[in-house]
């Protein structure tokens, strides 16, 4: 079961304070570090998932009128991971733009970022159902961008691990980030892949 929109927050939170420790130790062989994630050293990684804390004084300025387009953060993800989706048509400028991001980036700085976007996000008493205006989609709710921020955040931690070792994420978050992955597809198929009765390819995986 996916979690409620303030547990979701809290897990992000953590998520971003466990982000924040282990920035803070990294060597700088390790900031130089290769990923799994093709052409991404550890420093590009933390320039396309590192938060910037005034993200939190911009939200007023994106509140829109309900109803939200999207109020799903499986809908979310499979729009954006359609063949024409942003996650593929941006796929080569957004890996650009990760690397540009990392040169104004040292260990230290993305630590307290991290740490400092975490004590926003928990004093952030904004209301969880806001819509605010969204690209791509028109508009989606506060508590849809938590969820697949959450996501991308633990899949990335898993993705430094990999690659410095040091940290894991939340067993909450873990279990958060399954469920949203597996409510991405088209449930009949990812029961017939998850129950051995179907390749996975063409199924997974489901975000780019």
């Amino acid at each position: 079961m996916r979690l409620d929109a303030e547990a979701t927050r809290a897990a992000l939170a953590d998520a971003w304070e466990r982000w924040a420790r282990r920035c803070a130790e990294l060597t700088e062989k390790e900031w130089s570090a290769p990923t799994r994630c093709g052409g991404w050293d550890v420093a590009a990684l933390l320039g396309h998932v590192c938060p910037e804390p005034t993200m939190f004084d911009r939200i007023a300025a994106t509140v829109a009128d309900p109803p939200a387009a999207v109020t799903d953060a499986a809908i979310l993800l499979r729009r954006f991971n359609e063949p024409d989706g942003v996650a593929n048509t941006g796929a080569e400028r957004l890996a650009a733009q990760a690397v540009a991001d990392a040169t104004v980036l040292t260990p230290r700085s993305a630590s307290d970022r991290f740490a400092e976007s975490a004590r926003a996000l928990r004093d952030n008493a904004t209301p969880p159902a806001t819509v605010i205006a969204y690209p791509h989609v028109g508009s989606t709710t506060l508590a849809v961008i938590t969820e697949v921020a959450l996501m991308e955040s633990t899949v990335h931690l898993l993705d430094l691990a990999a690659a410095v070792g040091g940290v894991e994420p939340s067993p909450e978050a873990l279990a958060a980030t399954r469920d949203l992955l597996v409510a991405v597809p088209d449930p009949t198929a990812a029961v017939e892949v998850l129950a051995g009765r179907r390749a996975p390819s063409g199924v997974v995986p489901v975000i780019r």
